[in-house]
C-alpha cells in the first residue's frame, strides 16, 4: 500500500510539472508566437443600388469588420489611427484591356471618416462584428471604386523618425445602373 502512494504521489508530481511547463509554453505562444497584443480586422463591403429620383440613384454601402482574435483592440483618431471609406470614380474613357488604377484625385466625395461619430473611439471587442452603413446619391452611370481602410498606429517610430502604422483595407468596383 505505501508502494502505491509513493508512484501516486510521483505521477501527481510529475503531472504538475507537466502543467506548469504546459501552460507556460501556452503563455509564450499567447503573448510573444500569436502576438496576443497585435490587432487583426478582416474588412468586407456590402453594397445595394437603390432608386432615388430623376437620374440619380442611393449607394448604400456596408462597411462590415470583424475582430477574429480573442483580445480587443482601439481605434483611438488622437493617436493617429483612421477608418475610412473612400468613393472614387473609375475613369470612364479606358481602352481596351488598359488597367484602370484608382486616382486618390478623383474622388466621388470627400473621404468618409467611419470614427468621426464615434467621438474618435472605436472599440472592438473579441470576436465582434460591426457594421458601419453610410448613404451616397450618385448619377446614374456612374462607375465607382470603394475603398475602406483601417489603420492603426502600432506605438513605434519607422525609419524617417515618424509614427509606424499598420493597415488593412478591402475594395470594390460598383456600376450605378438605371
Amino acid at each position: 500500500m505505501k508502494r502505491i502512494l509513493e508512484i501516486a504521489d510521483l505521477v501527481l508530481k510529475v503531472l504538475s510539472c507537466v502543467a506548469i511547463i504546459g501552460g507556460g509554453v501556452w503563455a509564450y505562444y499567447q503573448f510573444d508566437i500569436a502576438g496576443a497584443t497585435d490587432w487583426q480586422n478582416n474588412l468586407a463591403l456590402e453594397t445595394a443600388v437603390l432608386p432615388y429620383r430623376d437620374d440619380l440613384r442611393l449607394l448604400v454601402v456596408h462597411v462590415k469588420s470583424k475582430n477574429p482574435r480573442n483580445t480587443k483592440f482601439d481605434l483611438v483618431k488622437k493617436d493617429g489611427d483612421s477608418f475610412v471609406l473612400r468613393v472614387q470614380r473609375v475613369a470612364d474613357n479606358a481602352q481596351v484591356d488598359t488597367v484602370v488604377d484608382s486616382d486618390p484625385h478623383n474622388l466621388a466625395v470627400p473621404d468618409i471618416d467611419l470614427l468621426a461619430n464615434t467621438g474618435g473611439e472605436y472599440e472592438f471587442a473579441p470576436n465582434a462584428e460591426m457594421d458601419d452603413m453610410r448613404t451616397i446619391v450618385l448619377k446614374v452611370g456612374s462607375n465607382v471604386a470603394l475603398t475602406a481602410e483601417m489603420e492603426a498606429h502600432n506605438g513605434t517610430l519607422d525609419e524617417h523618425g515618424k509614427p509606424d502604422t499598420d493597415f488593412v483595407s478591402t475594395s470594390t468596383v460598383v456600376h450605378i445602373a438605371p
